[in-house]
């Protein structure tokens, strides 16, 4: 039976990069891998996605060699994966990368597969077409692998049970001692530690390639505004990462948008790819940020990153994956400029700025990536003018060199709407409107929420993607955790009762479909999906937060606003479930340790009732208290709320404290804030955990 390749035809926009391959690529699909155990060909899985640039050199170098190709189609039954559509397998055999090799993986995830079992028995990342660096050509690989698996009965067997073994050891956490269930000391513990990894040089943490790490930074955030020990520290921290990250060239200060990592240590050469999710998750940081640290530059960060995603990835669903990293001729070549270029677009005082600001005269004649020598102010101060006057100038110049660069080659944008990440920017929005007070933000958000719901809720169940054709793929615990944590945020911008109804349906989507009543927990995957060797539950933030984080403190914050105490009970027997891994690494674990905090030192809700009035209220309330409270504002038309709205009378506030509500509402923005100061009090906080 002869093959061909299955991925022309698709919407996915990675799977068509490779439908004119030589390689018979299959999809992941129950047809395929029967076949695979019916002719007892062992699986090549190859997981990419289409801004990764290895992907593409991989793809260039050995899926189009025609001699690769027929040895592939010869020995192996040949699958290609998009870790977007399926993040659940992308993590599967990345943890397998990790246990066969003992290092982390990366993209392309090159993975062999027992046919019958499906579990991985070589694991690489992106192999050369020739010997390069000490890495195995992959037409070498092949042969060995083909060996391995026909010669070799017996070790093949044994390391494919001891990996079966490996798999189902990665759920067993230890028992945590009920009297040690958790400890608010590990928010400072992981403050610590991060200060002590911090690069104090050029901001951000030790090592390279580096990333921006941004749930890192939000802890740090936290820890300003806890006002501990560490204020100084971690305020000086956050300032120098900040002020380098929004500085340097991983940040694209002519378009906007961060790229998706540096190579080096100084932020000097990125890695090309812009992905929603940084951006996303970068917006909220800066716009809490500008606020907390009162430092209005971030707030411009925000609002042209803003700028740069309803620009760039705005698509009629709501926002695309990502920009390639190839523009034209290499990587990111349409981002660099050269002096005279500069000098070509910009005015006599444009230039003179971003000399200054960017040391252009000390460049050569090569091309060069905008890097910053010098902070705005700085160099505002340096010409003698104003910070707004510099301002002009540089948005000026800005939009000059944008023209310029949109003459060069652009990178290929993936069109795919992802939930999860979608969720992520919702979430972020709303953050951008609160902390800013932005009311563009807010109506962004909300429309994009619509969009999303309006796409992937069908018949009281959420999906992940959706495609132009009707097809809907299978949500995880991402997408359900994500957007119930983004319509949270929202309610405290402006209550909406179609994003209470859609939450109500979420949480319960939590535990119905991912929550492990057993162990504790939530498993990425839903009780109904397709069964695999390994079901993980992903516990650590990476570039997104961590999905177990992420429901526990979903659940906690929507469990206390509905005194639904099912809600509670479930995030409450998660963090009990992962406080041995808090404790051996708490700096890994933030959205985990913001939900541990919201279990032991639950923030008082404040439900208020009424419009013009109660809105002001709010805004002093935001301005008083930041992020020591949960205030939401029920409008009076309002048919979906909290039980305590019922009994409210217009124009009052009520003191929710876990699932108790004070027995009367305050009539008076006086009497309320005398009430929250009491119940914020640090001696009634110490008091009660004495």
């Amino acid at each position: 039976m002869t093959l061909r390749n299955q991925l022309s035809g698709r919407e996915n926009r990675y799977l068509l990069q490779h439908a004119g391959d030589p390689v018979a690529w299959q999809l992941w699909s129950p047809e395929a891998l029967a076949l695979a155990r019916a002719q007892d060909k062992p699986i090549f899985l190859s997981i990419g996605y289409s801004a990764c640039n290895s992907c593409q050199v991989m793809q260039s170098e050995s899926f189009s060699d025609p001699s690769i190709a027929a040895h592939m189609n010869d020995h192996f039954i040949n699958i290609k994966v998009d870790k977007e559509e399926r993040p659940d397998l992308d993590d599967i055999f990345q943890t397998a990368h990790q246990l066969l090799n003992g290092q982390t993986g990366g993209w392309p995830l090159s993975v062999f597969l027992c046919p019958k079992t499906l579990l991985p028995f070589v694991v690489g990342t992106y192999f050369p077409r020739e010997p390069s660096d000490g890495r195995i050509p992959f037409g070498d690989l092949l042969i060995r692998v083909v060996d391995f698996y026909r010669g070799q009965p017996k070790d093949f067997l044994n390391l494919r049970e001891q990996m079966g073994k490996s798999f189902k050891a990665l759920n067993e956490l230890p028992d945590a001692d009920d009297a040690e269930y958790a400890d608010l000391y590990l928010l400072h513990e992981a403050s610590v530690r991060l200060l002590a990894q911090a690069d104090k040089e050029h901001g951000g943490f030790l090592g390279a390639p580096k990333f921006t790490l941004p749930f890192s930074l939000w802890r740090l955030l936290e820890a300003v505004s806890e006002n501990t020990e560490l204020v100084g520290d971690a305020s000086a921290h956050l300032t120098l990462s900040l002020d380098r990250i929004g500085g340097s060239a991983i940040h694209d200060s002519i378009e906007g948008g961060f790229f998706r990592y540096a190579i080096d240590a100084a932020w000097r050469q990125p890695q090309f790819e812009k992905m929603l999710f940084d951006n996303a998750a970068l917006l909220g940081l800066y716009s809490a940020a500008s606020t907390i640290l009162k430092q209005p530059m971030y707030a411009y960060v925000a609002r042209k990153t803003q700028q740069w995603l309803d620009r760039c990835l705005a698509v009629d669903q709501g926002f695309g994956a990502s920009l390639d990293a190839r523009t034209g001729g290499g990587d990111g070549t349409s981002y660099y400029f050269t002096k005279a270029e500069i000098k070509a677009q910009l005015s006599g005082a444009e230039y003179a700025f971003f000399n200054v600001l960017y040391g252009l005269e000390r460049q050569t004649e090569a091309p060069f990536l905008l890097h910053c020598v010098k902070s705005p102010a700085a160099a505002a101060e340096r010409l003698g003018m104003d910070l707004q006057a510099a301002e002009a100038l540089f948005e000026s110049a800005c939009e000059s060199l944008r023209l310029c660069r949109a003459k060069k080659p652009q990178p290929a944008r993936d069109d795919k709407v992802i939930g999860s990440w979608n969720s992520l920017l919702a979430k972020s929005l709303a953050q951008m409107a609160r902390y800013l007070n932005d009311p563009e933000a807010n109506a962004a958000a909300q429309q994009l929420i619509d969009k999303l719901v309006d796409q992937l809720w069908y018949n009281k169940r959420l999906f992940s993607l959706a495609y132009k054709n009707g097809d809907r793929l299978p949500a995880f615990l991402d997408d359900y955790a994500f957007l119930l944590l983004a319509l949270l945020d929202m309610l405290r911008v402006e209550w909406r009762d179609s994003d209470y109804r859609i939450a109500r349906y979420l949480a319960e989507g939590l535990l119905t479909h991912f929550y492990d009543q057993v162990q504790g927990g939530f498993y990425f995957t839903a009780h109904d999906q397709e069964e695999l060797p390994y079901r993980p539950k992903p516990y650590a933030d990476t570039m997104t937060p961590s999905g177990n984080g992420a429901a526990a403190l979903a659940l906690f914050r929507f469990g206390y606003l509905t005194a639904e105490p099912r809600y509670v009970a479930a995030a409450q027997h998660t963090i009990k479930h992962v406080m041995p891994l808090l404790r051996r690494q708490p700096e890994a674990h933030y959205t985990l340790l913001q939900a541990m905090r919201e279990s032991l030192l639950p923030k008082p809700v404040v439900l208020l009732l009424g419009e013009q009035l109660m809105a002001d209220w709010q805004q002093k309330l935001l301005l008083r208290y930041q992020d020591q409270i949960y205030c939401y504002r029920v409008p009076t038309e309002s048919e979906l709320h909290p039980l305590e709205v019922m009994v409210m009378e217009e124009n009052t506030a009520l003191i929710c404290r876990a699932d108790q509500a004070d027995e009367e509402a305050h009539e008076t923005y006086e009497a309320l804030v005398l009430a929250l100061d009491q119940v914020l009090s640090p001696e009634l906080a110490l008091e009660k955990f004495a």
